[in-house]
C-alpha cells in the first residue's frame, strides 16, 4: 500500500515537472530527496531490532566508561561544600591532595632506619639483622696469623701483592674470574654463578674464598691501632627483598608514589636479585667509635685506612662519592667489594670504579 503511494507521488511529481519546464531544477532535487527518504526508512524499518541493539550497546559502553561517568552523575552526588537547598549538605567526594615531593632533597633512609625496632628478627640464613663483629672478636676466634695469604701469597694468580706500573700493562684480566663479576641494576646475578660460603664468626657468612684476605686486611689495621667492625656481609635473597622492600614502604608512608620510592630505595639497597650481598663478596665495614652506615663513616680514621689500604688485600670501595651516575649507588664508605690483589690496585690508584674497569680492561676481552 505505501509503495503504491509512493509511485502516485513520483508520477505526480514528474508530471508536474513536464508541464513547468522552468521548475525543473526545484522539482529534481526534490525527487532525490524523497527517493532518499524513502530508502533510509525502508532500511529501519527492515532492520529495527539489529539497530535497537547497536544504540543500546552504545549507550552502555557511554555510561560505564570512565571518561564519560561523570556526565551521568547528578551535581549532588559529586559533591559541594555548601547545604543543598533542603538544609542538608550533599555528599562530597575529595581526592587526595598530590605531594610535590623533590627526590634530590629527600633523605636517603640507611639501613638501620628501617630496621630500626626489629633487631631480634632472625633471616633464613640464621644471622641476627643487629650483629656486628669487632676485628679483634674475629681475629680472637682464628690461629695467630703471622704473613699475608691467599691472594697476597700467590704471584701466579690474580694476587701478588703490590702490583708494579709494567706489572699492570702485562697483567691480562678475564671475565670469567669470579673476582670480577660485575653486579648492578642492569646485571643481575648470573643463574649459573655458584659459590661456597664460609664462617667469618658466628652465623656471619661470606665467600669462604675471601675470608683469608679479609683477616689479612683485618690484621693490618689492628696493627695499625684502626679498629674494624664487619656487618651484614653475606645477605640471602630474602634478607635482601625484606630490606627493599621496608624501604619502599617507609617512602610511600612519606607521601610518595610507589615508583618515586622505588627510585630512591634502588640509590641505597641494590634490587633483590642484583646485590653483591648475595654472592658473598660485599661487606659493610664501620668501626666501634662510628656504627653508623652513613657518610659520615668516610670522614672517620677507620673510613680513610680503608680507603687507602684495602687494596692490598683485594678490596675496594665500591660506590665512591662523585661516581653516582656511573654506580647508580650513592656514597658508601661502608661497603666494600672483593676483587682481587691486582684489580683492587689498578681500580683504586685510578679512582675508577668496577663498572669502568670492565669498560676499560675487560669488554674488549
Amino acid at each position: 500500500m505505501r509503495d503504491k503511494k509512493n509511485t502516485k507521488f513520483h508520477r505526480a511529481v514528474v508530471r508536474f515537472g513536464r508541464r513547468n519546464r522552468f521548475c525543473r531544477m526545484l522539482v529534481l532535487p526534490g525527487i532525490a530527496f524523497w527517493r532518499l527518504a524513502v530508502h533510509v526508512a525502508g532500511y529501519f524499518r527492515d532492520n529495527g531490532k539489529r539497530l535497537g541493539m547497536v544504540c543500546m550497546s552504545f549507550l552502555l559502553f557511554a555510561v560505564y566508561s570512565s571518561f564519560s561517568f561523570p556526565l551521568f552523575i547528578s551535581a549532588g552526588e559529586m559533591g559541594s561544600d555548601s547545604p543543598n537547598g533542603e538544609g542538608q549538605t550533599s555528599r562530597t567526594v575529595s581526592l587526595a591532595k598530590e605531594t610535590q615531593i623533590n627526590l634530590e632533597d629527600m633523605e636517603i633512609l640507611e639501613d638501620e632506619d628501617v630496621l630500626e625496632g626489629n633487631e631480634q628478627l632472625e633471616i633464613s640464613h640464621g644471622m641476627s639483622i643487629g650483629d656486628k663483629y669487632q676485628a679483634s672478636e674475629i681475629l680472637e676466634a682464628t690461629p695467630q696469623r703471622n704473613s699475608l695469604s691467599s691472594d697476597a701469597q700467590n704471584d701466579s694468580t690474580q694476587g701478588g701483592g703490590k702490583t708494579q706500573p709494567d706489572e699492570e700493562q702485562e697483567y691480562v684480566f678475564s671475565k670469567d674470574d669470579w673476582r670480577l663479576v660485575l653486579i648492578n641494576k642492569q646485571h643481575s646475578i648470573p643463574e649459573d654463578y655458584t659459590f661456597t660460603l664460609g664462617t667469618i664468626k658466628g652465623s656471619m657468612q661470606c665467600d669462604e674464598r675471601i675470608i683469608d684476605d679479609l683477616l689479612d686486611m683485618l690484621q693490618a689495621a689492628e696493627e695499625d691501632g684502626v679498629d674494624l667492625m664487619i656487618c651484614s656481609p653475606y645477605r640471602d635473597l630474602e634478607y635482601q627483598k625484606m630490606l627493599f622492600n621496608r624501604k619502599i614502604e617507609r617512602y610511600m608512608n612519606k607521601g610518595m608514589s610507589y615508583m618515586e620510592a622505588y627510585q630512591l630505595s634502588s640509590q641505597a639497597v641494590t634490587v633483590p636479585g642484583a646485590s653483591e650481598h648475595q654472592i658473598g663478596l660485599a661487606l659493610d665495614i664501620v668501626c666501634s667509635t662510628y656504627m653508623s652506615l652513613d657518610e659520615g663513616f668516610g670522614d672517620t680514621e677507620a673510613g680513610k685506612w680503608l680507603a687507602e689500604n684495602s687494596c692490598r688485600f683485594g678490596f675496594i670501595l665500591r660506590y665512591p662519592k662523585g661516581k653516582e651516575y656511573i654506580t647508580g649507588i650513592e656514597y658508601e664508605p661502608w661497603h666494600f667489594r672483593y676483587v682481587g690483589v691486582k684489580a683492587a690496585e689498578v681500580i683504586t690508584k685510578q679512582g675508577i670504579t668496577l663498572e669502568e674497569f670492565w669498560e676499560e680492561y675487560l669488554d674488549n676481552v
